[in-house]
């Protein structure tokens, strides 16, 4: 059997991943409530920096943990298991990471915007702001259903 990098911290680093992923979920789902706010009038601009910041070192924690943690799966469980017997996990893998990677303008993005914008003032970045903040989401919530069901049909 090959020696796979960190594969003795896969099961910690995948648990890592899995934890990092709730913290995300959570700031991106209230980060777009705040941001839908911007539209209403609801100028929560405190919390709004404050969920920016938290997707963008949540959203590279789990990205980190999921890299560390990837020579073990696709070894272990890709190579061996999903490849052969459920390709449609295997297909869903790669659809959730190329989504995930599409994500990784969005956050900086939202960063960026939730530190310089001013809701009040700048009306013309509130839409894309709003348009980020949703899509993001849906990256983060379709990343995590989509890893769990994975996960769920074979573990590391």
């Amino acid at each position: 059997m090959p020696e796979i990098f960190l594969d003795g911290a896969a099961r910690l680093l995948v648990l890592l991943h899995g934890l990092a992923a709730i913290v995300l979920i959570g700031a991106t789902t209230h980060h777009a409530i705040i941001a839908v706010g911007y539209l209403r009038g609801k100028r929560k601009v405190r919390l709004g920096r404050i969920y920016g910041a938290t997707i963008a070192v949540t959203y590279a924690i789990t990205f980190v943990f999921g890299l560390l943690a990837y020579p073990t799966f696709r070894y272990h469980t890709r190579a061996l298991y999903l490849d052969r017997y459920e390709r449609w996990a295997s297909n869903l893998f790669d659809m959730k990471e190329n989504f995930a990677a599409l994500g990784i303008p969005l956050v900086i993005a939202i960063f960026v915007l939730s530190r310089r914008m001013n809701p009040a003032e700048d009306k013309l970045l509130v839409g894309p702001y709003v348009g980020f903040s949703l899509l993001t989401a849906a990256i983060v919530w379709f990343s995590v259903i989509s890893g769990l069901l994975i996960t769920m049909t074979r573990g590391v």
